[in-house]
């Protein structure tokens, strides 16, 4: 099954899938066609909300309304994953009601938001070459969905854009601290 998170859930604990690896491999192939649409096109810091519905067991909002709401509300308390540690969405989910969207790309650089790059799985897809994509594949199916944020800002970040940043930011600091002894 792969990773797993341990939900309270109707008074007992449910163990369910966490990874996108796993809620597909307990789908019916039409299903899961489906789970991997709405997945890849999904930003990436909201991954873990599709992975939450699309995990939990039939009738779960039924037999226990108030977990699955406080849940889908972004509040994990009492969720752990397979070594037991207390697992917490990276942000929270967004506010439908108000209308509340998730960029696909993620902004950065100097000057701020000077360089785009995607958030979504879609995106980076897009981005990688055929070697790195098959590794991403592989890692992305297989990451906890409360660990899907900072997985795909790591593969969807260039890495020579990560580069040039950081000798930018060391430039910049050696030359304010050359500025600090020269006074």
């Amino acid at each position: 099954m792969g990773p797993v998170w341990s939900i309270p859930l109707a008074g007992a604990r449910v163990e369910v899938p966490s990874s996108i690896g796993g809620v597909r491999a307990e789908l019916e192939p039409e299903k899961a066609a489906e789970f991997d649409a709405v997945v890849a096109r999904t930003p990436a810091k909201h991954l873990v909300y599709v992975i939450l519905d699309w995990t939990l067991p039939p009738g779960a909002a039924e037999s226990d309304a108030t977990t699955v709401g406080r849940l889908r509300s972004g509040d994990f308390s009492g969720v752990r994953d397979g070594d037991g540690k207390p697992v917490a969405p990276t942000h929270p989910p967004l506010d439908e009601v108000e209308g509340e969207t998730a960029p696909t790309v993620w902004s950065t650089g100097f000057p701020v938001g000077a360089k785009t790059f995607p958030a979504t799985i879609e995106g980076i897809r897009q981005a990688l070459d055929e070697d790195r994509r098959a590794e991403f594949e592989a890692e992305i199916s297989r990451t906890p969905g409360h660990e899907l944020t900072y997985a795909a800002l790591r593969w969807g970040y260039p890495p020579e854009d990560l580069a040039e940043e950081d000798a930018l930011v060391a430039e910049l600091r050696a030359a304010y601290q050359g500025q600090g002894e020269g006074r």
